[in-house]
């Protein structure tokens, strides 16, 4: 593994202990987008700018999918960013913002 490999590695690991600590995550609201000053400013480095701030963990691949940054799912790919910010909020954060309505609109 190469030194900025390893920098790459450490700063992604430091946006994920940020994340996991945040108010936003606690609370199950809406997180902050790239470029927000509530976001940390590494999210600019590594994510999509005025996206999800998840967007850090996110690969875009040669092939015009996305991808998953986190070693244990190397193998997930989906056609849409908003499917690869939705693996990262269910799969890697437990975060559940956004509240499930049925479509008739009653709540259970």
């Amino acid at each position: 593994m190469t030194p900025e490999e390893r920098k790459i590695i450490k700063e992604l690991k430091k946006l994920e202990d940020h994340f996991n600590a945040s108010d936003w995550l606690r609370n199950h609201r809406v997180e902050p987008l790239v470029g927000d000053l509530s976001c940390h400013y590494l999210a600019e480095k590594y994510g999509i700018g005025r996206a999800s701030c998840y967007t850090v963990f996110v690969q875009v691949n040669e092939d015009d999918t996305y991808g998953c940054r986190h070693e244990t799912c190397h193998a997930f790919r989906t056609p849409s960013l908003e499917g690869a910010v939705r693996h990262q909020r269910h799969d890697h954060f437990d975060h559940r913002p956004f509240e499930c309505i049925p479509a008739n609109g009653t709540q259970w």
